[in-house]
C-alpha cells in the first residue's frame, strides 16, 4: 500500500524533493500530501476504518496545524480533514468540492503538476452519472494543469472525456468546453487553420445560446490565432468584445494580455506597457504575472533600454516556469540580445528554446526560435516597433486600457 500510495502522489514527493524543509511552502505541500494519502484510505477502505486508524488522523491534523494560518490551503485541508473523520460512508459528493477547491488552491500558487494529482484523483473515483456535474468539472481542470505543464496528449484525452461526458448529459456548456480545450491545444501545436474553424465554430453556439463567458474565452482564442497571422486590429477587436462579455478576473486578465501584444506589434509601446505593467502588478494568477513581466521584457529590448531588459532577465531566469513559459522566456531573451545589437549573446538562448519546444511538441514556438536563430546567425535586422499613430477604430480600448493603469496606481 505504502509503494502505491507513493506511486500515486509522485507529483508531491517530488515537489518535497525539490524544496528546503526551512521554507513555509514546505509544510503546505507536505501536509497536502499526508492529507492526499488519508483521502486515498478513505476511499478505499470507508470512513469507518480510517476513523479506526487515529494516528494516521492525528498526524494529519498536525500537519496541517503546521501550514501558515494565513494560507488559504490551511483550511482548504482542514475541510477535507472534516468530511473524513465525521461522515459514516465514503461521501464523494460531498469531498469533491473541497478536493477542487485545494487543486485550485494549487494553480493560483502556480503548482499545476499537484493540481492535476488532485483532480486525477478526483476523475479516477467520481460516478460520471450520478455526479456528472462535478465529473465534467474535475476533467476539465485536470486537463487545464496538465496543458500549463505541457503534458498535451494527455489534456486531449481529458478534455475529450469531458466532452463524451457532458454529451451524455445533455451540457451543451461542457461539450464547448472540452472542444475549446482541443482548439487550444492545436492552435499551440501549429495547426492554425483547424483551431480556428474549431473556434468560430464554438463562437457561434455560445453566441446562439447565450454562454457569455464561454463565448468570451472563445473570444480570445480567436484574437489570439489573428494576433499570430499579424491581424492585430482585428486581435484587438475580438479582445475588445470579450472583455465586454466576462466577469471573471482570469479571463479578464488574459484579454488584457492578447490587447497588450496586439498594441506591441502595431507599434503602441505606451499602451502595451499600461497593460503589461497592470498585469505584472494586479494579475490574479502567478502565471499571468510571468507572463507579463516576459512581454515587459521582450518590450524592453525592443525600446532599446538595456537596463530594463537585464532587470527582467535576471529576475526570470531562476524562477521555476512552466515548459510553454520557459520557452518563451529563452525566445525573448535571445530575440531581446538581437534587438538591442547583441545577437551572438542570444544565439544560446535560441537554441535552447528550439530544443525544449520541440521536447514539448510547441510546434509554433518552435518554428518562431527557429526563424529567430537563423536571423541571428545571419546577422539580419530585427523588425523594430517603431511608435506610431493609434488607429481610430481601436482608441477606445487604449483609453480604457489608460484608465485600468491609473486605477490600479501603477507608477
Amino acid at each position: 500500500m505504502e509503494s502505491e500510495g507513493m506511486l500515486r502522489h509522485l507529483a508531491f514527493f517530488e515537489e518535497l524533493s525539490r524544496m528546503d524543509e526551512a521554507d513555509p511552502t514546505w509544510r503546505s505541500v507536505s501536509a497536502g500530501l499526508v492529507v492526499m494519502r488519508l483521502v486515498d484510505n478513505w476511499i478505499e477502505d470507508g470512513a469507518v476504518a480510517t476513523r479506526v486508524d487515529s494516528w494516521a488522523i492525528s498526524g494529519a491534523r498536525e500537519a496541517v496545524a503546521q501550514v501558515p494560518a494565513t494560507s488559504p490551503i490551511r483550511r482548504i485541508l482542514t475541510s477535507v480533514l472534516d468530511i473524513t473523520t465525521e461522515t459514516s460512508a465514503a461521501d464523494l459528493h460531498a469531498l469533491v468540492p473541497r478536493l477542487m477547491a485545494y487543486g485550485q488552491a494549487l494553480e493560483y500558487d502556480g503548482k499545476w503538476t499537484l493540481a492535476a494529482d488532485v483532480y486525477g484523483t478526483i476523475t479516477a473515483h467520481i460516478h460520471p452519472v450520478e455526479d456528472a456535474d462535478l465529473a465534467i468539472a474535475a476533467h476539465l481542470q485536470l486537463a487545464f494543469s496538465l496543458r500549463i505543464i505541457g503534458e498535451y496528449d494527455a489534456a486531449v484525452t481529458a478534455y475529450e472525456r469531458c466532452s463524451a461526458l457532458a454529451d451524455e448529459a445533455n451540457d451543451l456548456l461542457g461539450v464547448l468546453r472540452g472542444r475549446l480545450g482541443v482548439a487550444k491545444i492545436v492552435a499551440v501545436r501549429g495547426n492554425l487553420p483547424r483551431a480556428e474553424s474549431m473556434l468560430d465554430d464554438t463562437i457561434s453556439r455560445a453566441a446562439a445560446h447565450g454562454l457569455n463567458e464561454l463565448h468570451s474565452i472563445a473570444l480570445i482564442d480567436r484574437a489570439y490565432i489573428a494576433g499570430v497571422t499579424d491581424q492585430h486590429e482585428r486581435a484587438i477587436r475580438f479582445s475588445y468584445e470579450a472583455l465586454e462579455l466576462t466577469n471573471t478576473p482570469r479571463t479578464r486578465d488574459i484579454i488584457l494580455n492578447n490587447i497588450a501584444t496586439a498594441f506591441r506589434y502595431l507599434g503602441l509601446s505606451a499602451a502595451a506597457r499600461d497593460a503589461y505593467l497592470v498585469l505584472a502588478v494586479t494579475g490574479a494568477e502567478q502565471y499571468v504575472r510571468w507572463l507579463a513581466e516576459l512581454n515587459l521584457m521582450e518590450l524592453a529590448a525592443q525600446d532599446g533600454v538595456d537596463l530594463q531588459f537585464d532587470k527582467y532577465r535576471r529576475e526570470l531566469e531562476s524562477v521555476d516556469l512552466t515548459p510553454q513559459l520557459r520557452v518563451t522566456y529563452l525566445l525573448h531573451v535571445g530575440r531581446g540580445y538581437h534587438s538591442l545589437g547583441r545577437a551572438e549573446e542570444g544565439i544560446p538562448y535560441l537554441e535552447r528554446a528550439i530544443e525544449m519546444a520541440d521536447k514539448y511538441k510547441l510546434n509554433q514556438m518552435a518554428f518562431e526560435a527557429e526563424a529567430a536563430l537563423r536571423d541571428a546567425q545571419v546577422g539580419h535586422t530585427t523588425k523594430k516597433y517603431t511608435t506610431s499613430a493609434p488607429p481610430a477604430g481601436i482608441r477606445d480600448v487604449i483609453d480604457a486600457v489608460h484608465e485600468m493603469r491609473s486605477v490600479a496606481g501603477v507608477g
